[in-house]
């Protein structure tokens, strides 16, 4: 990865050669593209389509949380997007061919930073609609009792997802999540962040829990 200096004369896009060009955050990125396991683009042979499932399915499964991931990694946008970020964890990690479902989600983080998280965090599903609670940590480390609560319950078998950004306080201990809308019996992915303002332009954010299909 290269960031071309606004500068130069030259600002490519698109692909060229055996790397890519593109616009992030104003300015122009340089990657190589991935080297499949071989040229053979009529016949894949099994490996191959191993490798082209899994990078299509991963993206079909994190494209519709974009905006929550850019939003958990703005901290690390001068590189890649948060899609990109979180890629890299799900497909070498969290991805097997021959489970069912093949990608598990405890291997998404929808955040990363180095705010304290949270502590022994539980979600249960009650009367009212999905429960997430944790134990009060306020006074460890760099933790505040003021910090957001940021909640993600994901349907990626439906791809649809509900991101509540300002859900509650570290001190609250618990938010509740109403399960409105069609089918409020099915489960959902949950995870779960606390962020807070470091300045007027940036957050300090904890990496995302993942609580479990709900």
């Amino acid at each position: 990865m290269a960031i071309i200096s606004d500068s130069s004369v030259i600002q490519p896009q698109g692909k060229v050669g055996g790397f890519t060009f593109y616009k992030l955050n104003g300015k122009i990125i340089m990657r190589s593209l991935p080297r499949a396991p071989h040229k053979n683009a009529t016949n894949p042979t099994p490996l191959q389509k191993v490798y082209q499932n899994r990078l299509a399915e991963v993206n079909d499964y994190l494209r519709p949380l974009s905006r929550v991931l850019d939003f958990g990694y703005q901290n690390y946008l001068d590189k890649k997007t948060g899609v990109n970020w979180a890629h890299t964890d799900v497909s070498t990690k969290g991805y097997n061919h021959t489970a069912n479902p093949r990608i598990n989600p405890a291997y998404l983080q929808i955040s990363r930073g180095s705010l304290l998280g949270a502590e022994a965090p539980l979600a249960v599903r009650t009367a009212d609609g999905i429960t997430i609670s944790w134990k009060d940590n306020s006074v460890e480390g760099n933790a505040s009792e003021g910090d957001s609560v940021m909640i993600l319950l994901n349907q990626p078998e439906l791809q649809k997802h509900t991101w509540i950004k300002e859900a509650g306080r570290r001190r609250d201990l618990q938010v509740i999540v109403p399960l409105d809308g069609k089918n409020p019996e099915n489960e959902r992915e949950v995870y779960l962040t606390f962020y807070r303002p470091l300045n007027k332009k940036k957050l300090v954010i904890s990496n995302s829990i993942y609580l479990g299909r709900v």
